[in-house]
């Protein structure tokens, strides 16, 4: 996917993917749609997958497992 394609897919899903629990942030990363997860979970993995085919099945996903960001 071009990175143009991600940066609109990105934009369109972000509202999205951070309304479900545990998803800490979306972001582009080695030509993926990168998601941050408070923590590794299958269930989280599925909802963002279903959110993700809605709007682009075919886009690969990367994870990133980076605990709770907390305001400095």
């Amino acid at each position: 996917m071009r990175t143009a394609d991600l940066q609109n897919l990105k934009k369109r899903l972000s509202a999205g993917l951070l309304n479900i629990g545990g998803v800490t942030g979306v972001g582009i990363s080695g030509g993926k749609l990168a998601v941050y997860l408070e923590n590794d979970s299958e269930a989280v993995r599925q909802e963002v997958e279903k959110v993700v085919a809605a709007e682009a099945e075919n886009a690969a996903v990367t994870y990133v497992v980076t605990g709770r960001f907390r305001p400095h």
